[in-house]
């Protein structure tokens, strides 16, 4: 198991670099001169530009921070394979840059501020997308071809179909303004951000309406797969062997039949977390949720390319991590995975 998990974490190290390359790369061809971008509309006198661009690595300088001048008296530009290198330096001490648009603010402070909320959205969103995807899905196989089975296959069939911010601004509509209205503003919820100690609504209220929209199709598509796996393994001879043996269908889908289904269905929730973590920029943006993709749709628009490539570099990172975890929990459940013996032998 050891060597299993060691293996993993091996694959991280050119998965993370090459990922970090493209990323620089794509950064360093976007027109723009940063520079220009942090100043506006103010103009910048020589020095305080020669200045600004040695702090952000974009011309040489010597040990004390100074820049180097050619023998014309020109700033010389940073080849591109040492901005990357002092770019992984810099991830590997924290640090992700500075803000163009901030008044310099470190770019790890930023996240550190906004991705807690894309954390717990995503913490909330994927307990919704676990209990109801994988309750449906056993309920649509258990009573396959009862109504049970029709309405969680047309339910499943919607959501799947249906756009997330569509489904967001939907819910938006109907609990918040329509409710609002239709209750004499006795009940209805939130529709937009987190609120403050100010706020008419409890905390937890807040986190409803987009945590419901992010986890949706997430859930359509754990009930789906649910009921498929849980269909496929009831088939198998191990299961009509304990059938025949006189054990109760109940007991033997839920103590057979079920662990077996939950492999794929596991490995899916796992992988969507991974996801849900890395933010959504569509759900934060309906809702003004002030999350890591909120703020990475913002950066983008104002052309923050720090700010970017700093919340990217995080999401690489978070994904990794909870793909680890996912590959690591399957070989705990399938001992093949983890022999490396085939998944059809015994």
């Amino acid at each position: 198991m050891g060597k299993y998990i060691l293996k993993r974490v091996l694959q991280f190290i050119p998965v993370f670099l090459g990922v970090t390359l493209i990323l620089f790369i794509m950064e360093n061809v976007v027109p723009g001169d940063p520079i220009k971008l942090m100043a506006g509309e103010k103009k910048l006198d020589p020095q305080t530009e020669i200045n600004l661009r040695a702090s952000f690595h974009l011309i040489e300088t010597d040990t004390d921070g100074n820049p180097i001048y050619d023998e014309n008296g020109n700033t010389i530009e940073t080849p591109l394979v040492q901005r990357y290198f002092l770019y992984l330096n810099g991830l590997l001490h924290g640090d992700l840059g500075v803000s163009y648009q901030r008044s310099g603010q470190s770019v790890s402070s930023i996240i550190a501020a906004k991705y807690p909320y894309t954390v717990r959205l995503a913490i909330v969103a994927i307990i919704i997308e676990a209990i109801v995807g994988i309750g449906a899905g056993i309920l649509s196989a258990v009573k396959r071809g009862s109504f049970w089975d029709i309405l969680v296959t047309l339910i499943t069939s919607l959501l799947v179909s249906m756009p997330a911010f569509w489904l967001g601004m939907l819910l938006q509509l109907f609990f918040g303004i329509q409710m609002k209205r239709w209750t004499g503003g006795a009940w209805y919820l939130p529709i937009s951000g987190v609120g403050s100690k100010y706020s008419e609504f409890q905390p937890w209220m807040y986190y409803i309406l987009p945590a419901l929209t992010l986890a949706a199709i997430s859930t359509a598509y754990t009930a789906r797969i649910m009921r498929s796996q849980l269909l496929e393994v009831m088939n198998q001879d191990y299961i009509r062997t304990a059938r025949a043996k006189g054990l109760s269908r109940r007991a033997t889908i839920y103590h057979h039949a079920l662990k077996n289904a939950l492999i794929p269905v596991v490995t899916y929730i796992g992988m969507d977390f991974g996801a849900m973590l890395s933010g959504a920029i569509l759900t934060e943006t309906v809702f003004n949720w002030p999350g890591i993709g909120y703020e990475t749709y913002r950066a983008i628009q104002s052309r923050d390319w720090p700010i970017v490539l700093g919340s990217v570099t995080v999401i690489v990172l978070v994904v990794m991590v909870i793909n680890l975890v996912v590959d690591v929990s399957y070989a705990f459940l399938d001992p093949r995975i983890r022999f490396g013996a085939p998944k059809d032998q015994g």
